[in-house]
């Protein structure tokens, strides 16, 4: 077999691949010999009717699925004939095949040599922040509005700090674009819709009231962004929210606890565990883009832009998930593109990084590793083992993303436990 290998870009490589007569007749007599000793043919006992009379009746049949053989056949061989370390599935064009004759191109993708060293005893720091009175005051005040009840206010004109429930019309550009019943408005110093709250201020119950307004640039509907606006608020209810005291009682109504000091206790504890986990995800960062700096190493373009491609469509389907129109969406994709770019080139850098020390330090994953991760998503998910595990060995990507994700943590696991790190407030 003819192998030709023409080098297209630092990590990609076309094969030419000229397959010899003897392998393309020999693909050819299994496929009859297949077919005759299972097909009817009209004058013939099974596997009794000549190859030519077979080939009369399979001609396409055989092109096809000979064709899909030797593609694949040939692949392989010379694939391991050049000693290519290939990334994914080739590309196959140019095809030109018939009973005599198969030569056609393979683009495929290579991984890189791999240039790192030292990665082992990186200098990091950490930078945890503490936990301060007015962090927990913060949390305590949170459950202090989550159980605090409304009021209905009678005889006064409406005032920041007061709530009102009203029904609304807004109009843009002279026409009716929205309108709602029942809608819930809190009346601020400062709004996300400027000026919002202080049209309203001195209203009563009964009452409608012109609100106009300009859209932010970072209004959801694009389409009004920088336009004026027009709501007509009907007031119907006025309350003004009543905080409970913050002491045992509230204490007992949040969960199980006693007293305030034992709720107190608990949120230092949460608060401080969370800062502990942002400090740690922000060690990791700092670790992996030390790897990046360290190493040296060309990466196929083509995992770049499929990696591209996905953090493009998930950022798409979070945004059509919040309500935007989808033409309002087609119209980011060009720019998401181009912003996350550089962190699709980020994370394929990194699973090549990864992969490599791991394999360098014998880092692997086990059965029993496996089987702890898929007890932990069950309880996550509150469904049981067996329903996780089926559906996890139901199809093999499955599995593989939960090994790769393992094998990358404990990879980092192996770095952080080598490195040198200092521990810094912030």
């Amino acid at each position: 077999m003819k192998v030709d290998i023409k080098n297209i870009g630092p990590c990609e490589k076309v094969l030419t691949i000229d397959v010899p007569l003897n392998l393309i007749q020999e693909e050819f007599d299994q496929f009859y010999e297949y077919v005759s000793k299972r097909s009817k043919i009209p004058g013939f006992r099974p596997g009794h009717a000549p190859k030519n009379i077979v080939a009369l009746h399979y001609k396409k049949e055989a092109h096809d699925e000979v064709l899909k053989q030797l593609l694949s056949r040939s692949f392989r061989e010379a694939v391991k004939e050049k000693g290519i370390n290939l990334i994914g599935t080739p590309k196959i064009d140019e095809i030109d095949f018939n009973d005599q004759k198969l030569k056609y191109n393979a683009h495929v993708e290579i991984r890189p040599e791999i240039k790192i060293e030292n990665y082992a005893g990186l200098k990091l720091k950490k930078y945890v922040e503490q936990v301060d009175q007015k962090d927990i005051q913060d949390v305590l005040k949170r459950y202090q509005e989550a159980h605090s009840k409304f009021e209905a206010v009678e005889n006064r004109e409406i005032q920041v700090g007061d709530y009102i429930i009203g029904d609304y019309v807004l109009e843009v550009d002279g026409k009716e674009v929205e309108r709602r019943n029942g809608e819930w408005f809190e009346i601020r110093e400062k709004d996300y819709l400027e000026n919002f709250s202080k049209q309203l201020l001195g209203a009563n119950v009964g009452e409608s009231c012109k609100v106009k307004i300009k859209f932010p640039a970072d209004y959801a509907h694009k389409e009004f962004v920088g336009k004026d606006g027009c709501f007509t608020v009907t007031i119907k209810e006025h309350k003004l929210r009543k905080l409970p005291n913050l002491d045992d009682d509230l204490a007992k109504e949040i969960g199980e606890y006693q007293t305030l000091a034992e709720l107190t206790a608990a949120v230092k504890k949460d608060l401080s565990q969370q800062k502990q986990e942002q400090a740690e995800t922000e060690l990791e960062r700092e670790l992996l883009t030390q790897l990046i700096k360290i190493s040296k190493f060309d990466i196929p373009q083509g995992m770049v832009d499929r990696r591209q491609k996905a953090l493009v469509e998930n950022q798409i389907q979070q945004i059509r998930m919040q309500g935007a129109k989808e033409e309002d969406v087609e119209k980011q994709r060009e720019q998401m593109a181009k912003d996350l770019r550089d962190e699709a080139d980020r994370q394929v850098r990194l699973s090549f990084l990864l992969d490599e020390i791991g394999k360098r330090e014998k880092i692997e994953v086990t059965a029993s590793d496996i089987e702890t991760r898929l007890k932990l998503i069950s309880e996550r998910a509150r469904r049981s083992f067996d329903e996780v595990k089926t559906f996890y060995h139901e199809k093999q990507e499955r599995l593989d993303s939960i090994e790769q994700q393992i094998f990358n943590e404990k990879v980092i696991e192996w770095l952080k436990g080598t490195a040198n790190i200092t521990e810094c407030k912030k």
